[in-house]
């Protein structure tokens, strides 16, 4: 689809700040997903602030309401030590069945086990962490763990893609052990939001040396034409940890997607990663996290006319 490339790509140099991070230089991250109600003509973002690891990782997380998608106020937040948490990861609040569904990825206090939890309410104001539940265990599927959940409502469904372990193990040839890829997509499907009895591995890195060859994340979707459009996270090794890059996959029913084959968006300093792409009001609007000159991480917004 070159002609959603040339649509979508945009400038993230001149977009708006939504949340500055929490303090200056590498390490000190904002970025979330957002939502747009239609029922309630209303984004929602979910976002998480981040300190360098030792300082304490994620520490808190918030949920903000905007009527632009530009300034948002915040109506609710959650801290790890009230998750039990060493660090909260990427989340999602959406409007599903007549309420709230607030779905928050963490990695288990003790543990390096990431797994996705669910809180529900009536309204946004009145989350309550006490009554999260776990809807995505990684013990139930055989693997260490599952974040960075990503909710795409498809009819009466939720759609939930998660970042989860690769299949693929290290490629050995003769002596020499090739890297292993270090994450990919899992699609999970529920009728009511809650129960999620099973993972589509759905979206994975190639194993090879190019800029995406070991991560496979991918972050939001769009419709476009008679398919989707998806946004993801790529990276060639670990040293692109936190600092991943941007890129398109294509698919015709969001459980196979074929990438475009060059980088997407940018910044000078970094990384653009974490995208998440809303349609509303005839335009898309990109959220994402961009890497600043002091090595931070700024969340911003950009409106691109569709």
């Amino acid at each position: 689809m070159p002609e959603a490339r040339a649509a979508l790509t945009f400038d993230p140099t001149n977009a708006h700040v939504v949340r500055e991070p929490a303090g200056i230089g590498y390490g000190y991250w904002v970025g979330g997903k957002a939502f747009y109600s239609a029922e309630h003509d209303l984004f929602t973002l979910f976002y998480r602030e981040r300190h360098p690891l030792e300082r304490g990782r994620a520490g808190r997380c918030a949920v903000a309401t905007s009527r632009d998608g530009f300034e948002y106020t915040d109506v609710w937040s959650g801290t790890k030590e009230e998750f039990n948490a060493n660090s909260i990861e990427e989340g999602h609040a959406v409007w599903f069945d007549d309420r709230w569904m607030v779905y928050v990825s963490y990695e288990v206090a003790g543990t390096s086990q990431w797994r996705i939890d669910l809180i529900e309410a009536d309204e946004l104001a009145s989350l309550d962490i006490q009554s999260r539940r776990t809807v995505l265990s990684p013990g139930e599927f055989g693997i260490p763990w599952i974040k960075d959940p990503y909710v795409r409502l498809v009819g009466n469904e939720v759609w939930l893609y998660a970042a989860a372990p690769p299949r693929m193990g290290p490629r050995f040839e003769g002596n020499t052990v090739h890297a292993a890829p270090l994450d990919a997509t899992v699609l999970a499907t529920s009728t009511d939001g809650l129960y999620f009895p099973s993972i589509e591995y759905v979206f994975e890195a190639p194993g090879d040396d190019s800029w995406h060859g070991r991560r496979a994340r991918i972050n939001s979707m769009i419709e476009w034409d008679d398919g989707l459009v998806a946004m993801f996270d790529g990276g060639r090794t670990f040293y692109d940890n936190y600092e991943e890059h941007a890129g398109l996959a294509y698919s015709s029913d969001g459980r196979s997607f074929s990438r475009d084959p060059d980088p997407w968006i940018t910044s000078p300093y970094g990384c653009v990663r974490y995208v998440c792409a809303v349609r509303a009001r005839d335009a898309v609007f990109f959220y994402f996290e961009y890497t600043i000159e002091d090595g931070s991480h700024q969340l911003r917004v950009q409106r691109v006319d569709a």
